[in-house]
């Protein structure tokens, strides 16, 4: 069932569906073995969990798929996708695929992170992001690191590797666009 058919009215927000998926009753304590705190688990928004069939940067539920946790998705507490996470294998997605990351978007441009050298976490996975009790970022388009970190003032990462990774995806992308000057039919008859 796709998205849109789920929400029908415009009207059922993120955030509801979200919730009406269902809690993580036996991913829970999984997590809490793993050293997951209840906070973590429960703001901003509780964790969640549903079936799903992972494609690619996105999801579907599908009640013949496999068991994930899901997250909201948020800018400025607010529910903008909802991702979902496999932790056995990794597969980490969002629903409607526009999610850059999980944490608050609204963090990487926020200054007040970055006072009195303040810096922004980045994790590898949502484990670290919840044993980090929800403190900083993790990446789910990478794609999409030079558009939303070229301007941060300073990232953090407790792994070597994952901040080689990220340097290099901060790098400019050469330029894909075709530039066209437009000679008019009278400077044309001048050469």
């Amino acid at each position: 069932m796709t998205h849109t058919a789920i929400m029908g009215e415009r009207t059922t927000s993120l955030a509801a569906i979200h919730l009406s998926w269902g809690l993580p009753t036996v991913e829970i304590l999984e997590l809490l073995n793993k050293g997951i705190t209840i906070g973590a688990l429960t703001r901003p928004w509780p964790v969640g969990a549903a079936a799903v069939r992972f494609d690619g940067p996105t999801f579907e539920p599908d009640p013949n798929g496999v068991r994930a946790i899901t997250f909201a998705v948020i800018d400025r507490l607010n529910v903008v996708d909802i991702a979902a996470w496999q932790p056995r294998t990794g597969e980490l997605a969002s629903w409607r695929g526009q999610a850059f990351c999980l944490g608050d978007l609204d963090d990487l441009f926020n200054p007040a992170i970055y006072f009195a050298g303040g810096t922004l976490p980045i994790h590898a996975s949502p484990l670290e992001w919840l044993r980090a009790s929800r403190d900083g970022i993790v990446i789910m388009r990478p794609e999409l690191t030079y558009s939303y970190l070229r301007n941060v003032q300073r990232l953090a990462f407790s792994d070597a590797a994952l901040a080689g990774l990220v340097r290099t995806r901060l790098r400019p992308p050469r330029p894909r666009v075709d530039l066209l000057i437009e000679v008019p039919a009278d400077d044309r008859r001048a050469v």
